[in-house]
């Protein structure tokens, strides 16, 4: 069953990693490799395993293709984020989007609205806590 409303939720994900995105790439001088390899696998981790939980909750029937294009995802906002320092740091992305790829439609197939809730919450709350960080820098 597609619900309309899922898919906008699905579309804010992109919105808010665009938004944080730039606002790190301004900074991006400030970044530390410590802080660097968090924003990678943060980034890269909630964006797999939400976008996994949306599209697999959508499409239980198409799981490989569920999974293969939740890794896609992943694993390119893993490179982006990461590419913001250095490649250690893009390498980090790559391989935390490959972990949270895998496991986010996993736990899409069996996802009930509470979890999709949670999962946007995650979303919203991470990003903004990487934003949020690199102001006390």
């Amino acid at each position: 069953m597609v619900v309309p409303f899922i898919w906008v939720i699905f579309v804010s994900y992109f919105v808010t990693a665009i938004v944080s995105y730039f606002y790190l790439r301004k900074s991006r001088n400030l970044i530390s490799y410590h802080f660097g390899m968090n924003i990678a696998m943060t980034s890269s981790g909630v964006m797999g395993i939400s976008c996994g939980i949306i599209l697999g909750s959508q499409f239980p029937l198409l799981y490989t293709e569920v999974t293969i294009l939740t890794l896609l995802i992943s694993i390119c906002v893993g490179a982006i984020f990461g590419a913001l320092v250095d490649y250690q740091t893009m390498v980090t992305g790559v391989s935390s989007g490959i972990m949270a790829g895998v496991m986010g439609p996993m736990l899409g197939v069996s996802a009930t609205v509470p979890m999709i809730i949670i999962g946007t919450l995650l979303v919203f709350l991470s990003f903004g806590l990487l934003c949020f960080s690199l102001r006390s820098l």
